[in-house]
């Protein structure tokens, strides 16, 4: 009568040792799985094509671009106004091509520079996405430009562009950005020319 029962309990005991190694190898699988997440690529965006130079009345030498700390990186940044509106967040997958500043200046540059010998020192002041809800959101550029004829100002003048963004993502804000810097540019262009006799001057 024992023999029979020992060989009953040792199939148990085998099974139910299969039974947890199946299960060990299981857990293992799926830690192996959590621990090492797709990696999605990081998209990388500037402006879009640049628009041709148009016919103004002003050329300038050259344009300069600043920006403070907080702009000076790949980053694209926004705001969650409806949220923290004094919290400056980054999109974990999406950045510029570079730095804003250095984006601005050759757009502007594409856009503005001929004969002249003036110079236009732009600086900067704000470049971001801010969100109302979170299904809207607008981009926001500020800037102030100062025209420069050797080393004497001509003149100074704050900018402020704001675009809707037609999505509230980082695509959305890259489109409403390019849109706020080509509104710049155009709004630029026109206040350089109503200063053209002083730039064209010898």
């Amino acid at each position: 009568m024992s023999g029979p029962a020992f060989r009953k309990s040792d199939g148990m005991r085998k099974e139910t040792m299969r039974t947890y190694w199946l299960l060990a190898m299981t857990t293992m699988i799926l830690s192996a799985c959590m621990a090492a997440p797709v990696q999605r690529p990081e998209a990388r965006f500037d402006f879009g094509p640049l628009p041709a130079a148009a016919a103004t009345a002003i050329g300038i030498a050259g344009v300069e671009v600043t920006a403070p700390s907080w702009l000076d990186s790949d980053a694209m940044q926004y705001r969650l106004l409806y949220a923290d509106a004094a919290q400056r967040l980054n999109y974990a997958e999406s950045r510029w091509v570079a730095p804003p500043a250095q984006l601005l200046g050759q757009a502007l540059k594409n856009r503005l520079v001929a004969n002249g010998h003036c110079r236009l020192l732009v600086d900067l002041n704000e470049f971001v996405q801010v969100f109302d809800s979170p299904t809207a959101s607008h981009f926001r550029l500020d800037a102030r430009a100062t025209l420069f004829a050797d080393q004497e100002i001509v003149a100074s003048r704050n900018f402020s562009e704001t675009r809707p963004a037609p999505t509230a993502d980082a695509r959305g804000g890259v489109a409403a950005a390019s849109t706020a810097v080509r509104q710049l540019g155009d709004a630029l262009a026109s206040w350089l020319a109503e200063r053209g006799a002083r730039c064209r001057s010898g």
